[in-house]
């Protein structure tokens, strides 16, 4: 298979895609490849000044999300790469990426991205005249929805007033009284017979519609009788005129509140307006919309049901992380616990922080320890104390919830440093107060008198600096203040640096969350990477009043926000994953073991990491899975923990779906180190080959997991 790269040039994303306008017309004549939606996605985009647009711009002009289109074009962009079989596009991230097969992009503002047609593309459409042809499909179904329109007003009308003069009785109703078939009332959506009525008129490009009639204290003049979308509250209602409806309207009505609520969408128009009645097969433009904005409320509702689905799955994990602050994910390997925690972590919309123990991380990776310095301007290398990556993340996460602070010392100190630089570079000190000032490193300045012929120099240190906007002694002696307290005022008065406020740290339930993520938790030696943070870790210890001292506390220059003692703040939350049949399970420590909650992520669990990835495979990958995960249970010394998880199905999508290279280079090399050790190795990982190959019958609905 060719490998496709694409390239960025001045904010163009180009990459060379030879497919021809002959290929791009069999692909858009091919049923199976090209359902409505895709063709829908494709159209507006074409019918774009110049076949060119954004997904924000489309997404604004149509009433939908913009989201919506990059999914549907991204899916019939990967619909096409399988079809051709013969290339594979990689993006300028490294990562495979599809929209490019149909579209050239280009960036014209930040975040913000154009995609226009490709012009083979956009030939094959005007060759086979795929406007024209979707738009009498369209018709088509306009012409159904203004139907069944007629029918339900008709229905509602004769139910109510049972008078064979009204408006669309011959048509719609006296053929199913004279042959005995009329339901005046029931619930389409639950199956009622009722919606046989409407069965030649309830069948859309993107869903059906259901009828429910069911009087209301024996009155059909109420929102109890509507039109929906099948499996949502998005309704079309009648308004009647004492005895006859005059228009139409749009609701929502949101069960999942309690109580549930009906919200107006601000969408009505009078049966004049819809055309209804007029007996011809002609359309309204007013229909048109109202049909279109009936469709567009659906799509969104779709994106924002997968959105609820999505957060209903993860809540329990959020629950437990949030009442526990510290969590571990443990299961089978490929399971997809990594990229659970850091779905955990974006719902709550969190700062995310992300290592990966091994046996050689140590408190010094961690917390905190001594790292050799750059050599100085006489080449001499010494030891300075550094922040670990945990408490480098802990000072963020405090930072972070500081309210009313000013403090922009950090930005202002980096305008000082350039300043230096540049008058170095014209063989120029900077005179500040008494002294002029040169670069001694990145952190110091080296300053020396203009007035002693000894020309004496010193340096301070940005720290030094620091303490002094803080108002705080800078040295212990005390010395050189007022030079360091000169440079504040230099700063002040010469590079916008603000007056120094400290701020208050805000109480737990207004704090940005903060996760960090330690994958493979259980790989590293636990007491010699935490240390005094076995103490700190323990829920009921969080905040400032539980700091400790730890072992390079005297090292700690004043000015830290950690100089009192080190403390893990409220906001930080701690996930941890790890592998259940990893030898170094058994070591973990117990003291650890009590300071975080523990779920079991099964297998069937993450079935869901296969949406939109292979979804062409996902029934097959379902019972393949199931199958050998029951035949591994079933072998005396393996167990849950030696299943095989979601993950390694998502391989298919580099074979195409091939679930035999699979095997062969993903399972069997698995499968053979669990059963290391066993007795008859070979017997067994050939009863998994055929358990894999002859997948039972599973009871699992992959679409609802």
């Amino acid at each position: 298979m060719d490998i496709k790269k694409v390239s960025l040039t001045n904010g163009e994303y180009l990459c060379d895609i030879d497919i021809s306008v002959e290929e791009w017309k069999i692909i858009l004549q091919d049923e199976n490849l090209l359902n409505d939606n895709y063709k829908d996605a494709l159209i507006k985009f074409y019918t774009e000044p110049d076949h060119k647009s954004t997904c924000k711009a489309l997404g604004e002009k149509y009433n939908v999300s913009p989201q919506s289109f990059n999914g549907t074009i991204t899916n019939f962009a990967k619909a096409v790469q399988k079809k051709l079989n013969r290339f594979e596009i990689i993006g300028i991230d490294g990562k495979p990426t599809y929209w490019i097969i149909p579209m050239n992009g280009k960036h014209i503002s930040d975040g913000l991205f154009e995609w226009s047609i490709r012009q083979e593309l956009v030939t094959a459409i005007m060759e086979l005249d795929l406007i024209n042809k979707n738009n009498e499909k369209q018709l088509e179904e306009y012409r159904r929805f203004k139907k069944l329109l007629e029918y339900f007003v008709t229905h509602l009308e004769w139910v109510n007033s049972e008078d064979k003069n009204s408006k669309g009785f011959d048509n719609y109703i006296k053929p199913l009284t004279d042959a005995n078939n009329f339901k005046a009332t029931g619930q389409g959506y639950s199956g009622g017979n009722i919606q046989i009525q409407i069965s030649n008129w309830d069948k859309y490009s993107n869903g059906k519609i259901c009828i429910n009639i069911q009087p209301n204290f024996g009155s059909y003049k109420s929102s109890k009788s509507y039109l929906n979308w099948e499996g949502t509250g998005i309704n079309v209602i009648a308004k009647w005129n004492k005895e006859n409806i005059e228009s139409l309207l749009q609701e929502e009505y949101q069960y999942w509140l309690n109580p549930p609520k009906r919200k107006d969408l601000k969408i009505t128009r009078s049966l004049d307006s819809l055309g209804l009645f007029d007996n011809n097969e002609e359309v309204t433009k007013v229909l048109i919309d109202f049909f279109d904005n009936f469709k567009n409320i659906l799509a969104n509702h779709n994106i924002k049901q997968q959105v609820i689905k999505h957060m209903q799955a993860l809540e329990p994990y959020i629950n437990l992380l949030t009442a526990n602050y510290n969590l571990v994910l443990t299961g089978a390997p490929g399971t997809g616990k990594t990229f659970l925690a850091r779905e955990i972590a974006k719902a709550l919309n969190a700062e995310i922080g992300f290592i990966q123990f091994h046996p050689s991380y140590d408190y010094t990776d961690l917390v905190e320890g001594l790292r050799p310095t750059p050599p100085d301007e006489n080449g001499n290398i010494g030891f300075e104390r550094k922040d670990g990556v945990f408490k480098e993340f802990c000072k963020k996460a405090l930072k972070e919830n500081i309210s009313n602070e000013v403090d922009n010392f950090e930005e202002t100190w980096e305008k000082l440093i350039e300043l230096v630089k540049t008058n170095l570079s014209n063989d120029k000190l900077l005179k500040i107060g008494s002294w002029e000032y040169g670069l001694s490193t990145k952190d110091s300045l080296k300053y020396s008198s203009l007035n002693t012929p000894s020309q004496y120099s010193f340096t301070i240190t940005k720290q030094n600096v620091y303490d002094a906007y803080q108002n705080k002694k800078a040295r212990p002696s005390g010395a050189f203040q007022r030079d360091m307290e000169d440079v504040v005022d230099f700063m002040k008065t010469q590079l916008q640096l603000k007056d120094y406020q400290e701020g208050a740290i805000l109480k737990e339930a207004e704090n940005k969350k903060f996760v960090f993520i330690i994958d493979e938790i259980n790989r590293g030696e636990i007491s010699k990477i935490f240390g005094e943070l076995f103490f700190l870790l323990d829920p009921s210890y969080r905040g400032i009043e539980h700091k400790v001292q730890t072992q390079y506390s005297n090292l700690i220059e004043s000015g830290d926000v950690f100089s009192d003692g080190f403390f893990v703040p409220e906001n930080v939350y701690i996930i941890g994953t790890m592998n259940d049949i990893d030898r170094s399970v058994e070591s973990f420590d117990f003291a650890m073991r009590r300071r975080f909650a523990w779920k079991e992520i099964k297998a069937i669990d993450r079935i869901t990491m296969w949406d939109g990835v292979i979804d062409d495979w996902k029934a097959e990958s379902l019972k393949r899975m199931t199958s050998i995960n029951t035949k591994i249970e079933s072998i005396q010394g393996l167990g849950s923990a030696f299943h095989i998880g979601p993950a390694y199905f998502l391989k298919l999508k580099n074979y195409n779906g091939g679930f035999e290279q699979l095997w062969e280079n993903h399972l069997v090399g698995v499968l053979f180190e669990y059963l290391r050790g066993l007795p008859e190795r070979e017997k067994r990982l050939k009863e998994l080959f055929d358990a894999y190959n002859n997948a039972l019958e599973s009871p699992i609905d992959v679409e609802n997991n």
